[in-house]
């Protein structure tokens, strides 16, 4: 058996959706080559996606016992731990995972850097829907790590500072991704936000009244108008008398 080809077989049925297609390929490889880590790690993502939670374990297991400095396979055991509610586990295979990483990503293709942000990332999300801001905080940090540059990465950072209520981290990171990209919609929307919450209402209007497009400009607007809907001269002329002699309306 070309074990390398059915590798490449299992992870382009993968990326396709069709998770079961991939798991008959790869279990065969792993009953011919049980020796080979790749083989159980693949099956293991494989059969998590098919939600065949226990199998994708055993697998994902025998993968970082056949080769403990197997990153991907700790990351991929981590994130299955996590959403299975073993978090001291999970804790156990993220931490070994990330000294990997740190040990070596200077050396590591854009690819490898690439699936590894997204795969913090995704932990990340993890960690957000269970309420746990702080851990995916962290992981969102890794990701920024390996990919600084990546404004989407940032923009998620800034989100997570806001709910924990660290407004002026939250703005330093919104400032960097503006200088990268000084109209990017969803960070603007974000940064009025933050004005908002420190009762700046003009900073943040200012900040609303530059979102353009799609879905971010819809809320902006809204954002906009309930703020004018604040304001003494639209309650009186809502009420349909004019407004006080001397005053300004805007």
């Amino acid at each position: 058996m070309e074990i390398h080809s059915v590798l490449a077989q299992g992870r382009n049925l993968i990326a396709a959706g069709r998770y079961r297609e991939a798991v008959r390929a790869l279990q065969h490889a792993a009953y011919h080559r049980p020796e080979y880590p790749d083989v159980h790690n693949h099956l293991g993502v494989a059969l998590s996606l098919l939600g065949e939670a226990l199998r994708a374990e055993s697998h994902l297991q025998r993968a970082v016992e056949i080769n403990p400095e197997y990153a991907e396979a700790h990351l991929n055991l981590a994130i299955l731990l996590f959403e299975r509610g073993s978090y001291h586990a999970a804790r156990e295979h993220l931490r070994e995972f990330d000294r990997l990483v740190r040990r070596g990503d200077a050396g590591l293709p854009d690819a490898a850097l690439d699936d590894l942000s997204k795969r913090h990332a995704a932990l990340a999300d993890c960690y957000r829907r269970y309420g746990l801001l702080e851990e995916a905080e962290a992981q969102i940090v890794q990701a920024l790590h390996l990919r600084p540059a990546y404004c989407d990465l940032r923009l998620r950072l800034a989100r997570l500072l806001f709910e924990r209520g660290k407004l002026e981290d939250a703005e330093e990171q919104l400032q960097r991704v503006l200088q990268q990209r000084p109209e990017y919609d969803e960070a603007l929307l974000l940064l009025g936000r933050i004005e908002l919450e420190r009762g700046r209402e003009d900073a943040a209007r200012e900040a609303w009244i530059r979102v353009q497009n799609g879905a971010a400009a819809v809320q902006a607007r809204a954002f906009v108008d309930s703020l004018d809907a604040r304001r003494p001269s639209a309650r009186i002329e809502a009420a349909g008398d004019p407004p006080p002699a001397g005053w300004r309306t805007p």
